[in-house]
């Protein structure tokens, strides 16, 4: 009888364990170091779970912001600033996986992101604004060529 209570007892542990280590969440924010940005992380991260960095982001002249999420469930929420003057440049909601440019002026940012049952991955950074035109262009060549229609992807409605 002792060895039973003591297995149930064990049972009960564990999953207090496993359900604690699930609620919990993480998120981590790191540079890149083939971009002047940062990638972050998520495992079940919720609005607790809070990522900073300041000046995380150097935006040169012609330069976008790019952000470029890969989500499998949940949302991040991402808050973009100006270091010096505190001003908000983005605060939203990202997910799914459609990585997309914001417009920004020369200078520096601070990123902050914070989890909403996410789980994946997204990556924020600099890059110029002339390069994402020649990428868009060539991948318009490229679906053009395959028969895809390409204002058929897209979600402008002018």
């Amino acid at each position: 009888m002792k060895v039973k209570k003591f297995l149930l007892m064990a049972v009960a542990v564990a999953m207090v364990c496993v359900l604690g280590a699930c609620s919990s969440g993480s998120i981590k924010l790191e540079m890149l170091e083939e971009a002047d940005g940062v990638k972050v992380t998520a495992d079940h991260a919720n609005k607790d779970n809070v990522a900073t960095c300041e000046s995380a982001l150097t935006v040169a002249d012609g330069d976008a912001i790019v952000i470029s999420p890969c989500l499998d469930k949940g949302s991040f929420h991402l808050v973009i600033t100006e270091h010096d003057a505190g001003t908000v440049l983005y605060d939203e909601d990202v997910d799914g996986r459609i990585m997309f440019p914001i417009e920004a002026a020369p200078g520096e940012y601070n990123v902050e992101v914070s989890g909403n049952k996410a789980t994946g991955w997204m990556t924020v950074f600099a890059k110029s604004s002339e390069e994402l035109e020649a990428e868009d262009a060539a991948l318009d060549e490229v679906l053009e060529q395959e028969g895809v229609e390409v204002e058929e992807l897209t979600d402008n409605k002018d």
